[in-house]
């Protein structure tokens, strides 16, 4: 629980940080975006005043231009003033006023000013114009177009307010999207961590027993050292270390098995069926039929299969009255491994249990036989390493496991 809760403690305190940063990126780009927007905006009204003042000169100098100016839009001013002072024409919206300033070009190149104060349609605002001297018929000229300064401040709000709604619902959905996949990431570490308290707990577990005997027997020999029957105790106390030997070979195996797939290499499976029988044969306690086994490649660790087929034979072994039965072939795309016995059945409320680790089963499936109560659990972790599946299915007088592994 306690690493539980830190994982989810770091996966918060990954979140805020992630979320904050975040934050101060999108806050830095929202500037940046309303600054390049607001320059992009004067520019472009900037050029569009400009070009409409000199389209405005050039109609003054033909003598077309009517005393109402037509050429500009709803948020400009458009204004022709005369050396004299007198307005020879002007947009709609500046009506019969005087002249918007009288500031004038010093020379032929067309100037800007920003002006305050305009009457434009019995308001007041500010506007940016370009001034551009235009030679009328009767005399020199002064063109005036320009733009509402206000009209882009909106344009430029709009963006802003735009951004203040948006940002905070961006950066709720990203800072949820960020916590799933830190979860996500955070995952394999919670797991190697439970893996590992696992490990620690079932080790304890199981050593605790053949510790505290082992402990007990010394205690006892050495209590009466001259009754001791020292080679027994020898042997006994081997025994105890043997088996503790083999419980924590079988833990890190385990522990291995859970680190993530196997490196993979072409097996024939069938020679490895075949040579663990022979060694098993050895012992000549059972019959073992192998007629069933035929040739079946697939893709593994030749160790660890080896290791599947070895404690699958051993439990046979271990449970059969005279006989155990091997098949091996081939289906479709997959291997199919039985190994069945003709021992005392498992009961049915112990089928589901059998592939856990440190399950023993009852009596009536017991010989007494010295057992870790690992070796059914490296088969499944073995088998689902390499893509498969491990099974236990109950025939007529027969227990049968059945290992399905994906062909090569």
């Amino acid at each position: 629980m306690a690493a539980e809760r830190d994982t989810e403690q770091t996966r918060r305190r990954l979140t805020a940080l992630s979320a904050v940063v975040l934050a101060t990126i999108l806050v830095l780009a929202s500037v940046l975006i309303v600054l390049v927007f607001r320059h992009s905006v004067h520019a472009a009204a900037d050029d569009l005043s400009r070009t409409r003042a000199l389209d405005v000169a050039a109609a003054v100098e033909a003598g077309t231009l009517t005393r109402v100016v037509t050429e500009v839009g709803d948020d400009s001013v458009a204004q022709v003033v005369a050396a004299d002072g007198r307005v020879l024409a002007a947009s709609a919206n500046l009506g019969d006023s005087g002249p918007i300033t009288d500031r004038v070009p010093d020379g032929d190149d067309a100037e800007q000013y920003d002006l305050q104060d305009v009457r434009d349609d019995d308001e007041t605002e500010d506007f940016r114009v370009w001034a551009v001297r235009a030679r009328a018929p009767g005399g020199g000229a002064v063109v005036y177009v320009g733009h509402s300064t206000e009209a882009t401040g909106e344009a430029v709000m709009s963006l802003l307010a735009s951004l203040a709604l948006g940002l905070p619902l961006v950066l709720v959905a990203a800072t949820a999207l960020l916590w799933m996949l830190i979860g996500r990431v955070l995952r394999p570490v919670e797991e190697a961590h439970r893996r590992q308290r696992a490990f620690v707990a079932d080790a304890a577990h199981e050593l605790q027993s053949p510790l505290a005997a082992y402990r007990t027997s010394l205690e006892v020999a050495l209590a009466r050292p001259g009754t001791t029957d020292w080679p027994r105790t020898a042997r006994a106390l081997l025994a105890d270390g043997t088996r503790m030997e083999q419980l924590v070979r079988d833990l890190l195996f385990l522990a291995r098995q859970d680190d993530g797939p196997a490196r993979h290499r072409l097996v024939d499976l069938d020679d490895v069926v075949l040579e663990e029988v022979r060694r098993l044969r050895a012992s000549g306690r059972v019959d073992i039929d192998t007629s069933g086994v035929s040739a079946a490649p697939v893709a593994g660790s030749p160790g660890d299969l080896g290791r599947l087929v070895r404690n699958l034979l051993a439990n046979a072994d271990r449970y059969a009255a005279t006989r155990v039965t091997v098949t091996l072939d081939t289906d479709g795309g997959t291997v199919r491994l039985t190994v069945a016995d003709d021992g005392p059945g498992v009961p049915a409320d112990q089928r589901d249990r059998v592939f856990d680790r440190f399950f023993r089963g009852d009596g009536a499936r017991s010989r007494e036989v010295p057992s870790t109560g690992l070796g059914l659990a490296l088969v499944r972790s073995v088998a689902e390493r390499h893509g498969g599946t491990a099974a236990l299915e109950v025939e007529a007088g027969w227990t049968v496991f059945v290992v399905v592994l994906p062909g090569a």
